[in-house]
């Protein structure tokens, strides 16, 4: 094999290594961007929960509030009023934990995000600086081996 032909062949291979890792690239990108849906779904179940908890705590004080009214009882005070004020925090604590999971979930999934995009850069620029070096390393090759021997005569 020629110089010429060393260093054609080692540019064509670092070309090669260069087009492979942009497509695992592309391929860590889609899984990224699939990561983030994802989370974005979770915390949106999260965010339900928490909707779910304030419509529970609204549900409870109305309950509790009929029941003590139609016992003749002031729904405003006393007992009643010690319930209501015991389901608002039993509820306000359900609701802040599911707000907190939601934000958890979704920092998470950036997080993972963010790092399939770091890999596929990272796979980039090593297979960029490998085909440099195998293209630099034909070249010394190709210098180092000498020309052919010629007849004297």
């Amino acid at each position: 094999m020629s110089g010429m032909e060393m260093a054609a062949f080692a540019a064509l291979s670092g070309a090669a290594q260069i087009q492979g890792a942009r497509s695992q690239a592309k391929g860590l990108a889609a899984q990224a961007t699939q990561t983030r849906i994802q989370a974005r779904s979770e915390a949106l179940k999260y965010k339900q929960q928490g909707v779910a908890a304030l419509d529970n705590i609204l549900a409870t004080q109305a309950a509790i509030v009929a029941r003590a009214s139609a016992g003749g009882i002031d729904p405003f005070s006393g007992s009643a009023k010690a319930l209501q004020t015991y389901a608002q925090g039993r509820g306000a604590d359900e609701y802040f934990l599911s707000r907190e999971g939601g934000m958890i979930t979704t920092a998470m999934g950036e997080a993972q995000a963010r790092e399939y995009i770091r890999q596929g850069r990272a796979g980039i620029q090593a297979a960029t600086i490998g085909a440099i070096a195998n293209i630099g390393t034909a070249y010394y090759m190709q210098s180092t081996l000498g020309s052919a021997p010629t007849a004297t005569g």
